[in-house]
């Protein structure tokens, strides 16, 4: 018996094995002819497109009952085996809810079959039976389409093939475009390096089979060139471009297909930190015996950014075409000790472009303090005797008269010593008379 024969019984199969309750005996069957062949759709979705060669793609099959309800499919699909091969078929979320056999596919012959019955009978305007995916193994067009043996059966009672309109597909299937555009750049090599340059110059590699470029320079990282073919040259150079981030975009065309795009950042900062000032500070500090002159300065750039700070030392005494030796340096620098009177700090801002802005300021030379002193060792010698002689001065003058009044004093107190060690029984004697003369009189005696 054949498939298409069984399908049909199985179906007439469902329809009788339906509950009788509601079909009475007396009943009778009229078929309208224009009933038997209502126009159904099956068709691919999409009927066409363009896919690189190794890729997938899906295609789901897709029905239109027109109104009509059906409960019957039997669908032989044929495609190009030289030029696809089916990955798997699907048949999550079908309208088909008994299969008769799962969905199959043999790509050595280039076939597929989706075969199953629908209960109870199915109205639709866009049923899925299945998907199927596709990769795309060769170059070219590949047609697919419903083999003519595939039959959609009425929901009649009788498995009544439906008139159905089957369509078809074609897929062009086009070689793998070329590989992002690998650039150069001799002018900007690194892609992370600001340069002082706005004058860049670009090339980039082509691969084989490469017929021409489409290219763009702009400020967005994201451009993609048009699909025109602007240059057969691997090379492109730009004068005055103004400061700031440039994209160089370019893709190229083989076979027929723009490959992706390519991107090079370029880096270009032409202008130099912004003006500053430098400050000095004078600090001495005793424990190290030393004169300190401190510069300290700050400054900005709006694009590239201040990478570091240069100093050079200049003697002002000498003449002014004299070149100072720079030397890195951070705020706050200490100027180095000189035997010149007179200097001249030259302070260097450098950006990441390698752009200079330099800024100068005229301090005291810093001395030891020891320097200080002998340089005015003179000057010193002659305050220190000044002081010596003021001191002697004044030791003559008040020193004397001092001594005088001490001597004095102690001449008094060795005088009264004296006295007193001599007459010790006078004083007895004395008493005496003063006592008696007391009693008798009364009063002291004066």
């Amino acid at each position: 018996m054949k498939r298409t024969s069984a399908l049909s019984f199985l179906v007439i199969g469902f329809v009788v094995l339906l509950p009788l309750s509601n079909t009475r005996a007396e009943q009778v069957v009229r078929v309208n002819a224009s009933d038997l062949l209502p126009h159904i759709n099956v068709s691919f979705a999409p009927v066409s497109g363009t896919f690189v060669q190794n890729s997938t793609f899906q295609v789901p099959i897709l029905i239109d009952t027109r109104g009509a309800s059906i409960n019957g499919i039997d669908l032989k699909i044929s495609f190009d085996a030289s030029k696809l091969s089916i990955i798997q078929p699907s048949n999550g979320k079908s309208i088909i809810g008994v299969w008769v056999e799962p969905p199959a596919y043999d790509n050595s012959r280039g076939t597929a079959s989706f075969v199953g019955v629908i209960p109870n009978g199915i109205t639709t305007s866009s049923g899925l039976v299945g998907t199927i995916t596709f990769q795309a193994k060769g170059t070219g067009r590949a047609t697919v389409k419903f083999m003519s043996n595939s039959n959609i059966l009425l929901n009649d009672g009788l498995g009544t093939s439906a008139a159905t309109n089957f369509g078809r597909a074609e897929y062009d299937l086009i070689p793998k475009p070329p590989e992002g555009v690998i650039i150069h750049s001799e002018t900007h090599p690194s892609q992370d390096t600001w340069y002082n340059n706005n004058n860049p110059s670009v090339t980039w590699e082509r691969e084989l089979g490469v017929i021409g470029f489409s290219y763009v320079l702009d400020n967005k990282p994201s451009t993609v060139p048009e699909n025109t073919i602007l240059t057969t040259d691997t090379n492109k150079s730009y004068q005055n471009l103004t400061d700031g981030l440039w994209y160089f975009h370019v893709k190229a065309i083989k076979n027929g297909a723009w490959g992706t795009t390519g991107t090079f950042l370029i880096r270009s900062d032409t202008t130099p930190p912004a003006d500053f000032k430098p400050k000095a500070e004078y600090l001495v500090a005793a424990t190290i015996m030393v004169e300190r002159t401190l510069v300290s300065f700050l400054t900005t750039d709006n694009l590239s950014g201040v990478d570091h700070y240069e100093v050079g030392v200049i003697d002002k005494s000498q003449p002014a075409t004299e070149s100072p030796v720079f030397t890195r340096a951070e705020s706050p620098y200490q100027v180095p000790l000189t035997g010149v009177k007179s200097l001249r700090v030259i302070v260097r801002a450098v950006d990441r472009a390698g752009n200079v802005k330099d800024a100068s300021i005229d301090v005291k030379t810093p001395r030891i303090i020891s320097q200080f002193i002998n340089e005015y060792l003179t000057y010193i010698l002659f305050g220190v005797l000044t002081l010596a002689f003021l001191m002697l001065l004044i030791h003559y003058l008040f020193g004397h008269k001092l001594l005088a009044h001490l001597r004095r004093a102690l001449a008094v107190v060795k005088e009264e010593e004296k006295l007193e060690s001599s007459h010790p029984v006078l004083t007895e004697s004395a008493h005496e008379p003063v006592e008696s003369n007391k009693s008798q009189t009364d009063h002291p005696i004066v």
